[in-house]
Parts: C-alpha cells; sequence; structure tokens
C-alpha cells in the first residue's frame, strides 16, 4: 500500500494502469507481475522494487521488456542475488533412477550453477564435450563495448543479449543481400572491470571476413571505437569459450546480479559447431525431494538406511560432518 492509501486496483484503469498520475501517486507501475498480484486482492506495499519476490514470480517473462527491475536499487539487486547463492550453496536435490528405485543420486545445486567453481567447471566440460570435434583453426575475432556516455550501466546490463543477437542479425541480412553466407559463431559476455559495463566476445572459426567495419558500427548503435575485430590463423574455439565460464570467477557481485536478474548467457553458440546434434533423450532420473546441507547427517543417514544405492553421498559425507543425532 502506497503512502497516499491507495491501491492500484482502486486506480482508473485497475490493473491495466501503467503509471499514476495523482500527485500524491506520482510513481510509474511498469511490472505485469505487480498487476497481476494485485488482481489477485494484493496492494503495493513498498516504495521500492520487491526484487526477490518478483524474481520468483516471473517466468521466462523478459523483464528487459517490462521493465520490472527498473528502479531497483543497485545494492538491493546485489542482497537479493547474495541470499539466493547463499540458499543454492545449502540446496540438495535427491532423485531416483527410473529403472532402479533402490537407486538414488544426491546432487548439490551449486555443482551446476555458473555462480559455483565447481558449476562452472561443469560447464566448461560441457562445452568441451559439445564441440570436441572443433579443434584449432583460423577465424575472425569480434569484439563489441558499450559508451557509458551513451548508455547507462543498468540498461547496457539488461539490452546486452538482444544488442548481441540484433547485431548478428543485421550481420547475416547484409551478407545475405551480398550473396554470401551466413556466419555461424561463438559468442561469450564478460564484465569490463575498469567500468562495470558488458561487453561481448565474438569468434567465428574459419572466417576471414564479416562485414564492413562502417556498418558494423552503426548496427551495434554505440561510439565508433565500440567495434573491434582481428583475424588470427590459429585460436581454440573451446579455449575462447572456457576462457570467459573461467573469467566469472573475477566478476562483481554488481555484475553477476545482473546476469541472474536478466537471465543473460554468459555464452552461446551456433548448433553447427556442436559434436553431437541436441537431442531430446529419454529421462534416466526421477525429482525424489530437495534437502539442505544443515542437518544432512540425520537425512543423508535415513537415505543411506532405506536405498541399497546412494550415488554422491560419499562425496556429501566428507563435506559434512555426521553428527549422531
Amino acid at each position: 500500500m502506497p503512502r497516499s492509501g491507495v491501491s492500484v486496483a482502486e486506480c482508473p484503469g485497475g490493473c491495466q494502469v501503467l503509471g499514476l498520475a495523482k500527485a500524491s501517486l506520482d510513481w510509474p507501475i511498469r511490472s505485469a507481475v505487480v498487476a497481476e498480484a494485485v488482481r489477485l486482492g494484493g496492494v503495493v506495499s513498498s516504495w521500492c522494487c520487491p526484487f526477490p519476490l518478483v524474481h520468483h514470480l516471473t517466468v521466462n517473462a523478459h523483464k528487459a521488456v517490462l521493465g520490472v527491475f527498473d528502479g531497483c536499487r543497485a545494492e538491493d539487486k546485489v542482497s537479493a542475488f547474495r541470499q539466493y547463492r547463499e540458499k543454492l550453496a545449502e540446496k540438495v536435490v535427491i532423485v531416483e533412477n527410473l529403472a532402479d528405485k533402490s537407486v538414488v543420486k544426491v546432487i548439490r545445486q551449486a555443482a551446476g550453477s555458473r555462480y559455483f567453481p565447481e558449476g562452472r567447471k561443469r560447464i566448461r566440460a560441457k562445452i568441451a564435450r559439445k564441440m570436441g570435434g572443433f579443434g584449432s583453426c583460423n577465424g575472425y575475432m569480434l569484439t563489441l563495448t558499450f559508451d557509458p556516455k551513451m548508455i547507462s550501466r543498468e540498461a547496457a546490463w539488461r539490452e546486452v543479449g538482444e544488442r548481441g543477437s540484433r547485431f548478428m542479425r543485421a550481420v547475416n541480412l547484409w551478407r545475405r543481400r551480398k550473396g554470401w553466407s551466413k556466419v555461424r559463431g561463438i559468442r561469450g559476455l564478460e564484465e569490463q572491470p575498469s567500468t562495470g559495463y558488458p561487453h561481448l566476445h565474438y569468434a567465428f572459426p574459419k572466417l576471414r571476413y564479416l562485414a564492413d567495419i562502417g556498418k558494423m558500427v552503426e548496427w551495434w548503435g554505440q561510439a565508433v571505437n565500440s567495434v573491434d575485430y582481428s583475424y588470427r590463423d590459429s585460436f581454440s574455439p573451446v579455449g575462447y569459450v572456457c576462457k570467459y565460464i573461467s573469467k566469472l570467477e573475477g566478476w562483481s557481485d554488481e555484475a553477476l546480479a545482473e546476469i541472474w536478474g536478466n537471465r543473460s548467457r554468459v555464452y552461446s553458440m551456433s548448433s553447427d559447431y556442436y559434436l553431437v546434434a541436441d537431442e531430446r533423450c529419454v529421462p534416466g532420473w526421477v525429482f525424489l525431494r530437495t534437502a539442505k546441507l544443515a542437518g544432512a547427517g540425520r537425512w543423508l543417514r535415513e537415505l543411506i538406511g532405506s536405498h541399497d544405492t546412494v550415488l554422491g553421498a560419499n562425496d556429501l559425507a566428507m563435506e559434512v560432518y555426521l553428527d549422531s543425532s
């Protein structure tokens, strides 16, 4: 409920309202999630964006378009991200084998997350597996940066993924009009420590020329020196992508909060570079339940006692003290 005591539901336009023009209520309501919450009977209870609530309620809602995080203070974003990371570090998922229900597996959520060392290691292994058939070769390298004078840091993080995709669509359209083939490459996202802004790195294996530099500057829409390119006689596509996954270790929490909140990809690659085509495989495991590392001694013993095989139990027991309680 805002200070004026007026709920969004009582405003002209109801839940479809995009802004409130009352003198005592001049702050904008831009979140579709908040509007939906009000429709279900809720009221706005804070002057700032309820970041953790919004994060949990939105599902692939393109927050950059809806502006769900607009107006959030940087410290609120970082705080919400740290809380999420702390909870993720303590969370364990237990899955059961579909073919043999006496076999279960204990998986730490952090093991698959880019926000933890073990998760980044797993991602690098996945990239190497998918691109294993693509070794050292020549190629075209491209870097796209932002100009702080032309765009805010928050907007740059929010828009970097879509801007990069839009840039590549323009490149391929230009090439197609010239009768040239569509290019396929690999993209990595990185934080620039000196400015805190994101920038994109592209690698195009076995390509000598991408497009006219003047055109690329125009398509990217930033400063003249925001597009940098070079040609290399030899480089490793696998190493190129994995390098930027490893660099996440040195990112600031502010930058990590941005990619978390905006669901930004830190890397992407053309499907043509996969060693094996991505096919939907038949799942061999089914979700059983979740647990927390706190008090793991008790539930782990119960799990071992009720199942013949508990995969991952030994690794977990080395990290968690199994008390007798």
